[in-house]
């Protein structure tokens, strides 16, 4: 019996059964993607693959890394990364008290390259003892990888050779990040699919600084509308959610 790729209401309803939200230019590469899971895991039939959603992990998560995007690098997009040291940095402390630390999420941050980027621009500025970075993630594959703070050279094509020789440890053609900055970032998982937010008791509220970058954009518009107006309510007053040039423009949906 031959097989046929998955339909758009399967893509759908795994989707939706892993708790993403896929924008309709990305449907027929999810289905691929989901095509792709169904074959290297022999299971014939997409009643299969529900029925099992969600109570057999491995796949679970299967399905999350091939369905999401985790492209990433250290210092991707780095206008951002400067806005952040000129000016939302001196903005952020010229209004907190004395003693108390900066809070900064970043938020789909896949193997970590950008709250360690974070980390980095933080020491870099001496501030790092003040400041809490937190990171959070859908699939817990990339979260287990970013907690070791190992790297190939692709990941650092953006960062130059002064911070490559002060932060990361090379062998081999790999880097590691030195186990100072890699202790200044919490990881924990999170899809915001489905978890409420804020949330206090989870420490997942009153930050200063919230990047959700290279996100929103993958994602269709109710889910963007529900996700900005959470993020925005669990910043500080005052505080700042950065995103993408290329994700969805959140004043749409203000």
């Amino acid at each position: 019996m031959t097989r046929h790729g998955p339909s758009l209401e399967l893509a759908e309803q795994v989707a939706g059964r892993v708790g993403l939200s896929f924008s309709a230019s990305r449907k027929e590469t999810v289905a691929s993607a989901i095509d792709r899971v169904m074959v290297r895991r022999g299971i014939g039939e997409g009643r299969l693959l529900l029925d099992r959603l969600g109570s057999d992990e491995d796949l679970t998560e299967d399905v999350i890394s091939a369905v999401t995007v985790a492209e990433t690098h250290f210092f991707r997009g780095p206008e951002q990364f400067e806005l952040i040291r000129q000016t939302i940095l001196p903005e952020l402390l010229r209004r907190r008290p004395e003693g108390s630390p900066l809070r900064i999420w970043s938020v789909g941050c896949a193997t970590g390259e950008e709250p360690y980027s974070l980390a980095i621009l933080c020491e870099e500025e001496g501030l790092l003892d003040g400041v809490r970075i937190d990171a959070a993630d859908i699939s817990r594959r990339a979260l287990a990888a970013a907690k070791t703070g190992d790297y190939g050279e692709w990941a650092l094509r953006n960062t130059g050779p002064r911070p490559r020789q002060r932060y990361f440890t090379s062998c081999e053609g790999r880097f590691r990040l030195n186990e100072r900055l890699r202790g200044q970032v919490d990881f924990a998982h999170l899809n915001l699919g489905t978890d409420a937010l804020p949330a206090p008791e989870k420490r997942l509220s009153e930050f200063d600084l919230i990047l959700c970058r290279n996100v929103l954009v993958y994602l269709e518009a109710s889910a963007v509308r529900r996700i900005a107006r959470q993020l925005l309510d669990c910043l500080s007053d005052g505080g700042w959610l950065l995103t993408a040039p290329t994700d969805p423009p959140l004043w749409k949906y203000a």
